[in-house]
């Protein structure tokens, strides 16, 4: 019987567990800071073991990785190198949905030594979204095209019927991630040239996207997709733009949070017997006596009944009530407050949009190909971002334990034998991409 190790219990990771109790009949340890956690999604299931750990326990993640065919690290990203020298040791597979990172990659050379894959990259995005654009550039290369341009696109947001809070978000994955991401420079292709976008202008030039019968919606760029051109076999001269999809009035929102420093997560303070409005007044270096909402309307120069001074009153950030943290950065005030006012209720769904469009020049005929994927989660049960991202994840471990991947090494899931077999079961469970051909 195969043995899987899952290390972590939060916000996607139980249909994955799902699919190795359920499914593939498979033992699963699966740990969590706390254990009642993972008590929860194991569910009294007899092939699974809760566990609690953290990272600093190293003999037992050692124990754990020496009892496991292939472990799948569901941890923060910076977590998984201690997880990957574990798995190295004992020549243990190794899934992440992660993106890799430079001490990840350096990994490469020893992991081939011990004839082991450490799959990265595998989860909604990065993962489908690369698969998807990844399998329409081998299909242009297969017909002596060349791609000119690649724009590829991401979302989890709330579905259409339940958008009912003036963000337009709620949090489906780790909130601090969210805040995290937001703080990230990005970095696009036009023609091969390099356009730079710093952390503090990303959501300053939001784009527009109509997907087709979906709607339309803001997108800024997401990283440096330049690698992306050495990944995907593409030509020097290529457009490429890797973006986020959001509600209109996203990056409006953003631009404010920033400009307060709201997304600072680097310095801690105390903040007993501090307001909210008291907390906002520091942040404009304002007198707590001050009319707080007027001073943040010349702060941010914005008019008083603007979209974004209405979200901030929403929030909460001008209200005398006390702040329910009594220590933290900026950062953990603002997703305290976001997770009080932006999570999902029982039986509100979310949706997952993943959508790649490619111009493909041909001898005689230039052409858009266009690959969209929307999943919407299961009331009251599994999210939908839940599902794109641990049941890709999931599939590809299942095909490693059953030798159906043979690649050794660090890796994305860009070959077709990795993307052809995952995106052929995710679509057997009604995750697919809708394909689309126009002649230019």
């Amino acid at each position: 019987m195969k043995k899987i190790a899952v290390l972590g219990s939060g916000f996607v990771t139980k249909p994955a567990v799902d699919y190795f109790l359920d499914k593939c009949g498979y033992e699963v340890t699966l740990t969590s800071i706390k254990k009642d956690e993972a008590e929860k999604l194991i569910n009294n299931r007899p092939k699974g073991n809760a566990v609690a750990w953290t990272i600093d326990q190293l003999d037992l993640l050692d124990k754990i990785v020496s009892n496991a065919d292939l472990v799948m690290s569901m941890i923060p990203p910076l977590m998984h190198i201690p997880v990957a020298k574990a798995c190295l040791k004992h020549k243990t597979n190794m899934v992440t949905t992660s993106y890799i990172s430079p001490q990840m990659d350096e990994l490469h050379t020893e992991a081939q030594k011990k004839y082991i894959l450490i799959l990265n990259e595998i989860g909604e995005d990065p993962g489908l979204d690369n698969m998807g654009a990844k399998q329409m550039i081998d299909e242009v290369k297969a017909q002596n095209g060349k791609v000119i341009s690649l724009r590829s696109y991401g979302a989890g947001l709330p579905s259409f019927e339940h958008n009912n809070n003036p963000f337009g978000y709620k949090f489906s994955w780790s909130p601090m991630g969210v805040i995290l991401a937001a703080r990230t420079p990005a970095v696009y292709l036009e023609k091969g040239e390099k356009i730079d976008v710093p952390a503090k202008e990303l959501f300053q030039h939001p784009g527009s996207v109509n997907l087709e019968g979906i709607g339309r919606f803001e997108t800024y760029p997401n990283r440096d997709c330049r690698g992306y051109v050495k990944h995907f076999g593409l030509d020097d001269d290529v457009s490429i733009y890797r973006g986020v999809l959001r509600f209109p009035g996203w990056c409006s929102i953003m631009n404010a949070l920033i400009a307060l420093n709201l997304l600072d997560n680097t310095r801690e303070k105390e903040f007993k017997e501090t307001s909210y409005a008291q907390f906002t007044a520091s942040l404009m270096e304002a007198d707590s006596g001050d009319d707080i909402l007027q001073r943040a309307v010349d702060f941010l120069k914005m008019e008083k009944d603007s979209d974004s001074i209405e979200k901030l009153r929403w929030l909460g950030l001008f209200d005398d009530s006390q702040i329910t943290i009594s220590r933290g950065t900026n950062a953990d005030v603002l997703v305290d407050l976001m997770l009080k006012k932006m999570s999902y209720g029982r039986d509100e769904k979310d949706m997952v949009i993943v959508a790649n469009e490619i111009i493909a020049q041909f001898q005689d005929q230039r052409e858009k190909r266009s690959c969209t994927m929307l999943v919407t989660g299961i009331p009251g049960g599994d999210s939908a971002m839940s599902r794109a991202v641990s049941l890709p994840a999931a599939i590809a471990s299942k095909l490693i334990l059953n030798g159906k991947i043979k690649a050794k090494g660090v890796h994305r899931p860009l070959s077709s034998e990795i993307y052809i077999p995952v995106l052929k079961e995710m679509k057997d469970l009604g995750l697919y991409f809708k394909r689309k051909t126009i002649k230019l």
